[in-house]
């Protein structure tokens, strides 16, 4: 029986589970059902099912397009149209029926036709606008579909081309954020309407999970400005917001980008600590050149921040998120000097924390253990940025800084 041309009134649950268990070649049940007619801007009659089983890796990985059956006047035209729905969806069991499209195109046509672009389009636009209206009245339904699903949709943000297209499938996602309690779930949308006036940026920090991003020195200085910062832990989140940059006319900053800095200026950070705990201008100067010195080419740059407050130093590139996937692609081991041509990083150190005070007396009474010190500052600095994939050589440093310690005492 052709189910998607009936009234979807007349059709009862069992009926749909049935239906969907035979397309699908399935035994579990639809979470979703999408039951879609419309006469205009094409004629269409469409039923759409999202499996409640969660896709294997064979499934995210497959290279095919849809799995949802195309026909026109309840004629099948093909089994699996791989191009009447964008291949991020191919998560989808369904049919699509279409008076408009001609019984005799050729296979040719189908991946060409204007018509099935147009068909294409409309097809995507009313899903995306399903899904939406989907996690508005099942929040916590829509948060599983999305764990389950959401790497779907990161694979749309990055491999298509239309900004548009972009922005509406980013409508789909869903983080945590530094102004909701753990486990909450939020849209860039409900971010957009939380903004204080005047803002124009959305802020989110990539991270495995909210413990580290709440101690990360890069969320610090937004927390003192109270600023909100999506937290995202999804390996392929950074890639997705590269690719997204800007929502809703927002462009997307991660917190851990050297371009936040003139961002930082909009938002003008004050000093957390008086000038008298503080090394002062002159000694800040002496001590960013030794550092420079000593450092050699593993920086570019040495300067003062205004934006850590229990951190005493943190690294920035220009774009960390690009900057760290390609690390990640490089699969060779580089050394620190190769990898800091690679990155250019900036070291920006906090003058009133008391490592950096101690570093600048040690730098002229004891400039080995200064030297050591200010290795262990800069590697624990990589290390918090994720810069650096392997701390295992820092240990013998750090069992020498604590046998100079326990000698002092």
């Amino acid at each position: 029986q052709a189910l998607w041309m009936l009234d979807p009134k007349d059709i009862g649950e069992w009926q749909h589970e049935e239906f969907y268990r035979f397309i699908a070649q399935a035994y579990d049940k639809p979470r979703y059902i999408l039951h879609y007619k419309t006469d205009a801007p094409l004629n269409i009659r469409s039923i759409f099912y999202v499996p409640e089983q969660k896709p294997s890796m064979f499934d995210i990985s497959r290279e095919l397009g849809s799995s949802v059956a195309l026909y026109s006047r309840k004629i099948l035209i093909q089994t699996k149209a791989a191009d009447i729905l964008p291949k991020w969806l191919r998560f989808l069991r369904g049919v699509v029926d279409s008076e408009d499209i001609p019984l005799n195109l050729s296979r040719e046509l189908l991946q060409e036709s204007a018509l099935i672009r147009k068909l294409r389009d409309v097809l995507q636009k009313r899903l995306i606008k399903f899904f939406i209206d989907q996690s508005k009245k099942d929040p916590e339904k829509y948060a599983k579909f999305f764990e389950d699903y959401g790497v779907f949709m990161r694979e749309g943000i990055v491999t298509i081309a239309e900004q548009d297209v972009k922005e509406d499938i980013a409508k789909l996602l869903r983080y945590e954020s530094s102004a909701l309690p753990a486990g909450q779930l939020t849209s860039l949308s409900d971010y957009a309407s939380r903004m204080k006036a005047g803002s124009r940026n959305i802020y989110y920090l990539c991270t495995p999970n909210r413990h580290l991003a709440e101690h990360s020195p890069y969320f610090e200085a937004m927390k003192k400005k109270d600023m909100e910062v999506l937290f995202c832990y999804e390996q392929f989140d950074e890639l997705t917001l590269l690719h997204l940059r800007e929502f809703d006319k927002k462009k997307l900053i991660s917190v851990e980008t050297d371009i936040v800095v003139d961002h930082y200026k909009e938002e003008k950070f004050e000093e957390s600590r008086p000038a008298a705990e503080r090394l002062t201008e002159k000694e800040a100067e002496d001590l960013m050149a030794w550092m420079r010195n000593a450092l050699g080419s593993r920086v570019t740059g040495v300067k003062v921040t205004t934006r850590l407050d229990t951190h005493p130093a943190m690294i920035t590139v220009l774009e960390m998120g690009a900057a760290r996937h390609f690390l990640r692609m490089q699969q060779l081991a580089k050394t620190q000097e190769e990898r800091a041509q690679l990155l250019q990083p900036t070291l920006e150190i906090n003058t009133g924390h008391a490592l950096i005070k101690k570093l600048n007396e040690l730098k002229d009474s004891q400039p080995d253990l200064a030297q050591l010190l200010l290795d262990q500052i800069y590697e624990n600095a990589m290390i918090a940025a994720g810069l650096n994939e392997d701390p295992r050589p820092m240990v013998s440093r750090l069992n020498e800084l604590l046998t100079r310690i326990l000698e002092k005492n």
